[in-house]
């Protein structure tokens, strides 16, 4: 069992968001938490505050554990299952959405500014374009996640390896953050003269 008030913090928020990830947001109960998390429910009260404050809580916890993630293996996919930090992060993301609540940034550190900053260490991009570039890489990857199983049947792409699928959307992440904005002139469809 957690003990003191940063352990019991702790293993509440990192119970709570493998909670959410799997049951959604509005499945877990307080006493869900608590079971999971090995402590007393009057803890969670106590360390992090009621349910909304929990959820912010646990919201706020993921995505400084994404952003430590994306700024400690730059330019590298940050997975994609419910037992990963990204798939922790879509998931509690998407669940908030969904349901309402206004996803709230934290202006010092989040994923969408650790992606920026990785793309201007990586690539050279200016502040302003990777801010862009960072904020179309994590919404191809939210969308990805969350419709991954609609978007195999819909394009016909069940024969395709699964792994290759997630390995591609990775690469076109890193094509798309190397990409100087605003975006170069579109090309030419294919069979027509470019003037």
């Amino acid at each position: 069992m957690p003990t003191g008030p940063d352990e019991v913090r702790r293993a509440v928020l990192d119970s709570a968001a493998a909670l959410f990830a799997t049951r959604g947001v509005d499945g877990v109960s307080l006493r869900d938490v608590a079971s999971s998390a090995g402590v007393n429910l009057a803890l969670i009260q106590r360390y992090v505050g009621s349910r909304d404050e929990l959820v912010e809580a646990v919201f706020d916890h993921v995505s400084d554990k994404l952003a430590e993630s994306v700024e400690q293996h730059p330019l590298d996919g940050q997975g994609f299952g419910p037992d990963t930090v990204m798939g922790q992060w879509v998931r509690i993301a998407a669940s908030l959405a969904i349901s309402g609540r206004r996803l709230e940034p934290r202006h010092d550190v989040n994923p969408v500014l650790a992606m920026s900053e990785t793309l201007q260490a990586g690539y050279g991009l200016s502040a302003e374009a990777a801010r862009v570039r960072a904020a179309q890489i994590v919404a191809a990857a939210l969308g990805w996640r969350i419709f991954e199983s609609y978007l195999i049947d819909a394009g016909g792409l069940g024969e395709l390896a699964l792994e290759d699928l997630r390995g591609d959307l990775v690469h076109s992440a890193r094509r798309l953050g190397a990409t100087p904005w605003p975006s170069p002139v579109d090309p030419a469809p294919h069979g027509t003269a470019v003037s």
